[in-house]
């Protein structure tokens, strides 16, 4: 069937936008009202909801902010993003039984970034293995979640650690632990790692933990380049010297199609079960 007679293209495009973003809007932030919502700025989440809602009278430009309002500062991209475990996902979950599995990630302050270089980030994570899809519920992550802010923050401020070259392993299978903290020295990893230890109720053993010293030295800053992909590029950093901080914390639950953000500190995840 062919285009109607004077068909706008841009009019149809934009109904589309405001119509089906506006559900997803209205999901977000179905405390407040379904589809029908009408706009208020009576209060901080009413007016943040009136923000991101598209309006038929938005220009191009503004329904454009809205979205990245909506995906991008409010973080509701990272929702979508599947969980990547280096190895199919199948094998990896069926050696665990699927048990849900919590993130902590962590990273530099861009003020302590060298320029032209990427900060440096880290990521923990362990297996609830007392827990299964089934047994979880939102009540158990909201107790997770308040332990993992005891632990990762002191009088109101997200905790760090200096990552380097060194990795620091805690085995213990039976409680879903297979840490590994790369760190600048014993200690420095021992640090999080009972602290992780603490979050899951666990007693620390020194059998179970072992350490791994690489003869070749960290390589903050390389000079020179090096020939990829028939080009000359820049020397990559190898295993970085710097303080990374805590970001943030979520939990993957094997059939959810989102992860379950626990802990934010840094106002992106506005839905986390907890805040510092």
């Amino acid at each position: 069937m062919a285009l109607p007679p004077n068909f706008g293209h841009w009019e149809h495009l934009q109904d589309t936008i405001r119509r089906e973003q506006n559900k997803v809007v209205a999901r977000y932030f179905r405390d407040l009202g379904g589809i029908d919502w009408e706009p208020d700025i009576s209060d901080p989440r009413k007016a943040l909801r009136t923000a991101c809602r598209i309006d038929d009278q938005d220009t191009d430009v503004m329904t454009l902010i809205r979205l990245y309002l909506f995906y991008e500062v409010l973080g509701y991209g990272k929702k979508r993003l599947g969980v990547f475990y280096g190895m199919p996902a199948l094998d990896f979950q069926e050696s665990f039984e699927g048990r849900p599995q919590v993130f902590l990630f962590f990273s530099q302050d861009r003020a302590s970034t060298p320029d032209d270089l990427t900060p440096i980030t880290a990521e923990i994570s362990f297996r609830l293995m007392d827990e299964t899809a089934e047994s979880i519920t939102p009540a158990k992550a909201l107790s997770l979640a308040n332990k993992i802010k005891a632990e990762m923050s002191d009088g109101g401020k997200e905790i760090y650690f200096n990552k380097g070259k060194n990795i620091v392993n805690y085995n213990d299978r039976k409680h879903g632990l297979a840490l590994q903290i790369y760190s600048t020295n014993e200690a420095e990893g021992e640090k999080m790692i009972k602290k992780i230890l603490a979050i899951r109720g666990v007693t620390f053993d020194s059998t179970k933990q072992s350490v791994s010293v690489p003869k070749r030295n960290s390589e903050n800053l390389p000079k020179g380049t090096t020939t990829v992909y028939g080009k000359s590029r820049k020397k990559r950093r190898w295993r970085p010297n710097g303080r990374v901080i805590f970001r943030y914390a979520y939990l993957y639950v094997h059939g959810l199609n989102e992860v379950v953000p626990l802990v934010d500190a840094t106002s992106q995840w506005v839905d986390a079960l907890v805040h510092i």
